[in-house]
């Protein structure tokens, strides 16, 4: 285009500097008409010329910031028509950078869930809840540097005296140097399982997020630190960093260990810190393998004790804990399967638990002990049924297993109630992707009592 206009420029200017050779009035009239379309051509294409240099500048923005987002390849986008094929795409938090205006610097997300839960066994128990309101907030400082946020606020009334919360769930700096390198420093989520990175409603299948990456993989986990991430053109990422770390001392609660006892930035203990690495390989469209562990020391100098001396005594004992886990995920022509086994462990839990049990048996108290070792997996299957337009249906089947006790030390007894199995079956209607409706029925088989049905409505923008 460019080009062509400066030749027409040039010709422009010749022909109308050539003087005129007719001497009859009609040929002379003849050329002033062609001199003024010649004209009024130059000026359009002039004019079409600074729209294209427009939209070719604003182009050349768009990459850097959508760049500048963290991407997992886990994440399924639901495709218009029937049966579409869903495809590993970048992190659900990709859109609200790539929704923006190309010229825009900073962008705004995020994402919301109300549920209704209807026990069949109790009905005193039933409940409607605004499960969560999220906001995202990004900038892009220049081609490279980026800031990425969510604010978070649960059960729709925070104060001293309700159950809700208001947190910060990620705010972190992310400097990319390619698309394969990239380091990261400050709050951010951790690339375990499915659900912990890309948990908007929209994106997973069910009302309630499952039991194992809600009780083994502590969702929604994030830790302070530093990371060095990227992925690569033939189909592998990584995430490898050093972190902050969970507190054993904290632990309130025997049926999710990890759940109770990450700090999540708030005056987090680091005495220890932790690392952490993550390889994920898409080894073909829609078909993903990977794999994490995540291990630190848990003690911290027994800072609990020593800022709280009516808790239990823990000096000495550092309280190990690893956790790890592998997945695998198959998007083709509607088909949606995934599989996810994740263990965990503590170390010293003989010299832990002999100190609760004492503390316990002094002072009246139910503390929880610290479980040697902990587990859960799943299987899961869904079918996208395309209804016209970007309307789609997904019925969907999970099963999952979990003991939060698996191994105790000192002959110690586990709980029944920490362990289960769970058949979860129910549909998705999207009337478009970024909005969803949900039913499904959940059969536990050892605590009948959590016997349920799901309504729930969520979205994400």
């Amino acid at each position: 285009m460019k080009t062509s206009l400066a030749v027409l420029a040039a010709s422009s200017a010749l022909f109308f500097a050539t003087p005129a050779l007719a001497a009859d009035p009609s040929e002379r009239a003849e050329i002033d008409q062609l001199k003024a379309l010649v004209a009024a051509q130059s000026a359009q294409l002039a004019a079409q010329a600074q729209r294209i240099q427009k939209l070719e500048d604003a182009q050349s923005r768009a990459p850097a910031v959508a760049d500048a987002v963290p991407v997992s390849p886990s994440t399924p986008v639901a495709s218009s028509g029937a049966p579409a094929q869903t495809v590993a795409v970048p992190s659900a938090r990709a859109p609200i950078f790539a929704s923006a205006s190309p010229t825009s610097d900073t962008t705004i997300g995020g994402y919301g869930e109300i549920a209704y839960n209807g026990y069949l066994k109790d009905k005193s128990r039933n409940q409607a809840d605004l499960q969560r309101f999220v906001l995202f907030f990004g900038h892009q400082f220049n081609d490279h540097l980026s800031l990425m946020s969510e604010v978070e606020y649960e059960h729709a009334v925070t104060s001293a005296s309700d159950k809700g919360e208001a947190e910060i769930e990620q705010a972190y700096l992310n400097y990319r140097f390619t698309p394969a390198i990239n380091v990261k420093a400050g709050l951010f989520l951790m690339p375990f399982g499915f659900i912990n990175r890309n948990h908007e409603p929209p994106v997973f299948y069910g009302v309630e997020r499952n039991e194992v990456e809600r009780r083994i993989i502590p969702s929604t986990w994030r830790e302070g630190g530093v990371s060095v991430w990227g992925s690569t053109p033939f189909g592998l990422a990584y995430d490898v960093g050093i972190t902050t770390g969970f507190d054993f001392a904290k632990l309130d609660d025997a049926s999710a260990p990890l759940l109770a006892t990450h700090q999540e930035l708030q005056l987090a203990h680091a005495s220890n810190l932790s690392a952490y690495g993550s390889l994920e390989y898409t080894a073909a469209p829609g078909v993903l393998i990977g794999g994490a562990i995540f291990s630190g020391k848990t003690g911290h100098s027994n800072a609990d004790y020593k800022s709280d001396p009516t808790g239990p005594n823990f000096a000495g004992i550092s309280g190990r804990v690893t956790l790890w886990d592998v997945h695998a995920r198959v998007q083709r022509s509607g088909f949606d399967v995934e599989a996810l086994y994740t263990r965990g462990s503590f170390a010293n839990t003989a010299a832990i638990d002999q100190i609760i049990l004492d503390y316990n048996v002094a002072n009246g108290t139910e503390r929880p002990i610290v479980p040697r070792a902990f587990y859960g997996w799943l299987v899961q299957g869904a079918y996208t049924f395309g209804l016209g337009g970007d309307v789609t249906l997904s019925p969907f089947a999970r099963y999952e297993t979990y003991n939060t006790q698996s191994s105790l030390p000192l002959g110690l007894i586990a709980d029944p109630l920490n362990r289960d199995r769970v058949l979860t079956t129910g549909l998705s209607f999207k009337p478009l992707d970024q909005v969803v409706v949900k039913f499904d029925y959940q059969k536990y088989f050892k605590n009948s009592t959590n016997d349920r049905i799901n309504l729930g409505l969520g979205y994400m923008f």
